[in-house]
């Protein structure tokens, strides 16, 4: 009887250990799944890194080059951004940014634009911004106070990143709608369109890493 008595009181300690145990798995693992989402969030954060410079490089489309000219609409570079000369490629300076180099995400801000000319009408457009995540690049338009999205940003031909540079090559880009609409109406003709090819961009980024 009193044998009995020691292995109830033994096999109910160790359900007690085991109960006791469990509940601290289970604990730890509730806590795991509260701290995953802040830490994965905290790692991308970390890989996001600033832009300090470079240039992205524009070659206008060879078939809308030639449409524009034919209609008497000239394009030529504004500010600080450069071309064409000999060649239709416009170059517009880097001033800042940030980017995740990990994600392709991110902003890619410039300065200098484009001025649109036909006649006596005259549009510009400028501060380029490239936003990696909605796939567009906005332009504020002189005198009016508004930024709308100006291109399309596409297909992208390659990538190469390493500590200090993001080079992004053959960045297929297109007219918006919102651009289209706005330039036929200050021109007063239907000649764009939202999807007419601007031409293929090659975006180099210096970063802080």
């Amino acid at each position: 009887m009193r044998t009995t008595t020691i292995a109830a009181r033994h096999s109910r300690g160790s359900w007690l250990s085991w109960a006791a145990l469990v509940g601290a798995l289970a604990l730890a693992l509730l806590a795991l799944t509260l701290t995953a989402p802040a830490a994965q969030a905290n790692a991308e954060r970390g890989a996001a890194t600033k832009v300090t410079g470079g240039q992205t490089l524009l070659r206008l489309d060879g078939g809308t080059a030639a449409a524009l000219t034919g209609a008497g609409v000239s394009v030529r570079a504004t500010g600080s951004a450069l071309g064409p000369a000999s060649s239709p490629v416009f170059t517009f300076p880097i001033t800042g940014g940030e980017v995740n180099k990990n994600r392709l995400s991110g902003r890619i801000v410039h300065t200098g634009g484009l001025a649109f000319k036909a006649g006596g009408t005259r549009v510009v457009v400028k501060n380029f911004v490239i936003n990696l995540n909605s796939g567009r690049l906005t332009a504020e338009v002189a005198g009016a106070g508004v930024r709308i999205p100006l291109l399309k940003i596409g297909d992208v031909g390659g990538v190469n990143s390493a500590p200090g540079i993001l080079v992004l090559r053959g960045v297929e880009t297109t007219l918006t709608p919102t651009a289209a609409a706005a330039l036929n109406d200050a021109f007063n003709t239907d000649l764009f369109a939202g999807g007419l090819p601007i031409g293929k961009a090659t975006v180099i980024a210096r970063t802080a890493r």
